[in-house]
């Protein structure tokens, strides 16, 4: 029998529609999760506030995946990876090297159906615009492969 070792949670979702919030509630389900999201690259140490820098993207995901890789080094039981992940590539490597490491992942993705783009824009804790969120409604790959 191949007993895994945990569960990766892979969520998906447009910005502000839940996916922290779910976050939350599953590490209250499991205290013993780790929850990783790109934005805490963009927290400011010092004032706690988020500032984001498109510049350093593509720096924060690589960050991210690296906490993401001492986390199943270091055989936690549960992770949650809370990023939009609109489309495949941009949790495919999650989901690969997890199962490799043998671990369960699941893939949670958020419908947005029920609220609108305006509504999104002003839940929003890291001011994304609704133009953003448009252009991410638009790209948002649906099927998982």
């Amino acid at each position: 029998m191949n007993t895994k070792i945990g569960t990766i949670f892979i969520m998906r979702g447009l910005p502000s529609v839940g996916k922290s919030t779910l976050s939350d509630v599953l590490k209250l389900v499991h205290p013993d999760s780790v929850v990783l999201s790109t934005d805490e690259f963009f927290v400011d140490k010092e004032s706690n506030k988020f500032v984001f820098d498109k510049e350093k993207l593509l720096k924060a995901h690589e960050w991210n995946f690296s906490r993401f890789k001492k986390a199943i080094e270091d055989k936690k039981p549960n992770i949650i990876v809370d990023n939009s992940n609109i489309k495949y590539f941009h949790y495919h490597h999650y989901l690969d090297y997890g199962q490799r490491h043998d671990y369960f992942v699941a893939i949670i993705t958020i419908p947005h159906n029920d609220v609108s783009e305006q509504q999104l824009a002003e839940r929003s804790s890291h001011g994304v615009t609704r133009n953003t969120i448009h252009r991410m409604k638009k790209e948002f790959q649906w099927e998982i492969k």
